[in-house]
């Protein structure tokens, strides 16, 4: 993606997310006792190339939570999220917390050099637009907090700091409940 494509597209986004603003989807807070109460959204599968190569494969996760974000290499909200998602996957990864980037674009140079320019280390792939229509996400990023039986906890539209604390929280009540 040449510069002039990633400046477009970063214009694009900073319109949109300009006039919509970021948009949190509000779902019920739930402590540790109701998320075993609670009915299960399964969450589908994916299979996606990894940026380093192999594959990365929703189902490998099995039995563990998973953070996962939508992401284009250009977009803005993206770019601030990225850095966001790298600190939770530090503080939670030895907890047991599994941290994932799903880049839109079929090209893998696009989701390496967002890790390159980000210092993003949890695993990438790329081609995941059959993935983001599966989960019908309507823009990027937009990121999942699933449970180890890939139940949906929590999703974000958009990015925003003020997420931060809310990410932190469902992740922590999470982890309390395995």
């Amino acid at each position: 993606m040449n510069k002039t494509t990633v400046t477009i597209i970063a214009l694009a986004y900073a319109a949109a997310f300009a006039y919509l603003g970021p948009v949190k989807i509000k779902l019920p807070q739930l402590d540790a006792p109701q998320i075993a109460a609670a009915p299960a959204m399964q969450v589908p599968a994916f299979r996606v190339p990894g940026a380093k190569g192999g594959t990365i494969d929703l189902e490998a996760f099995a039995g563990k939570p998973v953070l996962f974000m939508f992401f284009t290499e250009g977009c803005p909200y993206c770019r601030t999220a990225g850095p966001a998602l790298e600190k939770l996957s530090k503080n939670y990864g030895p907890r047991g917390l599994t941290v994932l980037g799903v880049n839109l674009d079929d090209d893998k140079q696009a989701a390496l050099n967002f890790a390159r320019d980000l210092g993003v280390t949890f695993p990438l792939a790329y081609d995941g637009r059959a993935a983001f229509r599966a989960y019908k996400a309507r823009g990027v990023p937009y990121i999942y907090l699933i449970d180890g039986d890939r139940n949906l906890v929590d999703v974000w539209e958009g990015y925003d700091e003020s997420y931060e604390p809310m990410m932190k929280s469902a992740i922590e009540t999470l982890l309390a409940a395995k």
